[in-house]
């Protein structure tokens, strides 16, 4: 697969959800430290190329830790990883800088 036609954005979106679950911009945002309209831009992109969808369930489930599962209730627009990115990520060979401490363990 070829990821040089992903932006750094875009890998890091992906990397997030791949490792903490479905998300919404403004939560990906405050984690990546990345502008929300960059982002936004970054998710539709991904949603064309097929790496993304919307979320279409009212509850969602994610990960805080690699133990710890939290299902809430859907109340902003979630996106989550397709097969298709999924597979990608599964075969992805690169680094990414993707802090994935919750903010309360953070220091």
């Amino acid at each position: 697969m070829n990821n040089s036609k992903l932006t750094e954005p875009e890998l890091k979106v992906m990397y997030y959800i791949f490792n903490s679950g479905p998300v919404f911009i403004k939560k990906l945002s405050a984690r990546l430290n990345e502008d929300n309209q960059i982002l936004r831009n970054s998710v539709k992109n991904l949603q064309r190329l097929g790496y993304l969808e919307r979320v279409t369930k009212t509850l969602i489930d994610y990960r805080l830790d690699k133990r710890n599962k939290v299902t809430k209730h859907r109340n902003h627009t979630y996106y989550d990883l397709t097969r298709k990115g999924r597979l990608f990520m599964r075969q992805f060979n690169g680094t990414v800088e993707v802090n994935l401490k919750p903010p309360y363990k953070q220091v």
